[in-house]
């Protein structure tokens, strides 16, 4: 018997990515792959008696970046998006990093992958808190290509947490910067 009550399997085509909107809507239209990033506890190495040491529960948790590839467009638009993005980070004159995420277009930004089922319906939503980019990867020319393919660059962002939201839901976190709050149904509309 089951453990769940779905027994379809997730496409790896089945997903939809947003960031935000207004600042970057290119990166949004021309992405083609993205990898959810790994995890991991780092266990804590306690020295004992004559054993050289025995692996303890850790206490913090170290995540992979996200690593995401748009197609390029012919007037690079999306690449242009991640280049001032990373510029306009680096050009700023506040010196703290709390002062650039205050900016306008934003520095940090979230990033929202959508689950998708095979009916193309939402069904659970993954929210990466914080985005900042860090690496734009290299674009390779080639003269001697056929012309069919086309060019994709790579981003890579780094992010506070991620956390799971069921579409139609924000979560609210209480102002003491704990990872620990309640889900509240969203009132504005929902866009599928």
């Amino acid at each position: 018997m089951a453990t769940t009550s779905t027994i379809n399997y997730l496409q790896p085509t089945s997903f939809k990515l947003t960031i935000d909107r207004k600042w970057y809507p290119n990166l949004e239209y021309f992405l083609q792959s993205f990898v959810h990033p790994g995890m991991m506890l780092n266990a804590v190495d306690v020295s004992y008696k004559k054993i050289q040491s025995i692996p303890m529960v850790g206490d913090k948790l170290t995540f992979n970046e996200l690593m995401a590839n748009c197609i390029i467009d012919e007037e690079m638009t999306g690449y242009d998006e991640m280049y001032k993005w990373m510029r306009r980070i680096l050009d700023q004159d506040e010196v703290t990093p709390s002062a650039r995420s205050k900016g306008t277009p934003p520095t940090m930004s979230d990033i929202t992958l959508s689950i998708l089922s095979s009916h193309n319906n939402q069904t659970k939503m993954i929210r990466y808190v914080d985005c900042i980019p860090t690496a734009l990867t290299d674009i390779q020319f080639e003269s001697t290509s056929s012309g069919t393919d086309f060019l994709i660059f790579g981003a890579s962002f780094r992010f506070s947490y991620f956390e799971f939201v069921k579409p139609g839901y924000t979560t609210v976190w209480p102002n003491t910067g704990d990872f620990a709050g309640s889900a509240k149904p969203d009132t504005s509309p929902l866009v599928t």
